[in-house]
C-alpha cells in the first residue's frame, strides 16, 4: 500500500511553504501564478489525492473579495457596494463587508482579520487619517491584490477609482453662478481626504475664476454627516447683510439631509426663499418637493472599473503594470431647487 502524502511533501517538493500548499488545495486566499503552478505541478508529479472532506483544486469554494467602506447609512455608498457585489458575483466572487465610520483602528482590525482569512484581494476606501499606510504598504509589499475606491491615498502602489470631484464642483458652481448667485455658502467634508479636498479647491477656483470673492464665513468644514449638515446650516442661516447667502451647495447627500432638515425646520422654501444643490444623485433627490438639482456620479460604472482593475491583480499576479487612476466625470442633473437671482436695475 502507497504511503499516504502529506501537504508538507507537497511543499517541500514545489519549493513553497505548507500554506501555499493549503490554500491551493483549498482554493482560498492568494497565491501566485507561479507558486500555484509549482504546487499544482508537485501535487500531480507525486499523484497526491486530497481527502474527499477538502474543498478540493476544481474551486467549489467561491473565491472570496473584502470590501471595507465608512458608512453604511450613506446611500451613496449603500448603493456603490450592491453595484461591486453584483459585478463580483457575476465573476464568480463572493464578497464580504466592512464598515469602519472612517475610524483608523476599526480599519486596521478588518484588514487584519481579512488578511487572516486569506481573502483573494480588498477593495478600501482609505480614512481619513494616514496612520494606517504604513501597515497598507506592507500588505502591498506582499503581493495582496487591493485597489483604492472613492479616496485616493497610496496613488504611487495601488490601483484606484474615483470620481472627479474638482470638476463635479465647477459644474454646480458654474451652473449657480450662470443663475446670477455671487453668495454661495458651501458644506464640506474633511480635508484629510482626496474627496473633501479635491471639492473645496473647485469651489475656489469657481469663484476665483469669475472674480468673485472667496468668503471664509461662507465655507463650512466638518464631516461627511447629517449631524454636521444640520450644524452648519443653522451656522450659514445665522449670516445676516451682505454675505447672507443665496444658496447652500451641500457636497454629499448626507450634508443634504442635515441641510434640507434645518430648511424644513426654519420654514425656508427651496429654491424662493434659498436655492440648493447637492453632490451625488439618490432616488430620493429626484422625488423631493422640489427636485434637487446635483451632480451626478456613475455609480455603476465605478463599480465596474474597481472590480476589474481588483480581478487583474488577482488573476494576473504577474503583472507589472503600474498603478493606474481612473477618474470618473460627473454630469450636472438640473432639475427645480435652483432660481434665478434678478439683477438689480441701477437708475
Amino acid at each position: 500500500m502507497k504511503k499516504k502524502l502529506t501537504i508538507k511533501e507537497i511543499a517541500q517538493r514545489a519549493n513553497v511553504s505548507v500554506s501555499t500548499v493549503s490554500r491551493v488545495i483549498n482554493n482560498s486566499g492568494y497565491v501566485g501564478k507561479k507558486a500555484r503552478k509549482s504546487v499544482e505541478s508537485a501535487i500531480a508529479d507525486l499523484e497526491y489525492k486530497p481527502d474527499s472532506r477538502a474543498r478540493g483544486l476544481r474551486g467549489i469554494s467561491p473565491r472570496i473579495v473584502a470590501l471595507v467602506i465608512p458608512d453604511i447609512l450613506n446611500v451613496y455608498y449603500t448603493t456603490l457596494s450592491e453595484e461591486i457585489e453584483k459585478n463580483l458575483r457575476q465573476k464568480g466572487y463572493t464578497m464580504m463587508l466592512g464598515v469602519t465610520n472612517d475610524d483608523s483602528d476599526l480599519f486596521l482590525e478588518y484588514l487584519n482579520k481579512f488578511w487572516d482569512i486569506q481573502v483573494d484581494g480588498l477593495i478600501y476606501v482609505p480614512p481619513p487619517e494616514e496612520d494606517s499606510s504604513p501597515f497598507v504598504r506592507g500588505l502591498i509589499s506582499s503581493g495582496f491584490p487591493m485597489v483604492e475606491l472613492n479616496r485616493r491615498r497610496e496613488v504611487d502602489l495601488l490601483d484606484g477609482v474615483e470620481a472627479d470631484n474638482f470638476g463635479a464642483v465647477c459644474q454646480a458652481i458654474e451652473h449657480l453662478i450662470s443663475l446670477n448667485h455671487k453668495k454661495i455658502a458651501f458644506i464640506v467634508g474633511s480635508q484629510k481626504t482626496t474627496t473633501g479636498k479635491g471639492r473645496l479647491e473647485g469651489y475656489r477656483c469657481s469663484l476665483n475664476k469669475v472674480g468673485l470673492e472667496v468668503h471664509p464665513e461662507l465655507i463650512k468644514i466638518g464631516t461627511f454627516s447629517r449631524a454636521y449638515g444640520e450644524k452648519a446650516t443653522r451656522e450659514l442661516l445665522e449670516i445676516e447683510g451682505s454675505l447672507k447667502p443665496t444658496a447652500i451647495f451641500s457636497t454629499s447627500n448626507r450634508l443634504l439631509m442635515g441641510t434640507m432638515t434645518v430648511l424644513g425646520e426654519r420654514g425656508i422654501r427651496v429654491p424662493e426663499d434659498l436655492s440648493v444643490i447637492a453632490f451625488d444623485d439618490t432616488e430620493w433627490l429626484e422625488f423631493w418637493s422640489p427636485a434637487i438639482t446635483t451632480v451626478d456620479i456613475a455609480i455603476d460604472k465605478m463599480a465596474e472599473l474597481t472590480v476589474d482593475l481588483l480581478r487583474n491583480r488577482i488573476e494576473n499576479e504577474d503583472s507589472s503594470e503600474n498603478p493606474r487612476t481612473y477618474t470618473l466625470s460627473t454630469v450636472l442633473k438640473n432639475r427645480n431647487s435652483c432660481k434665478t437671482i434678478e439683477k438689480v436695475q441701477l437708475l
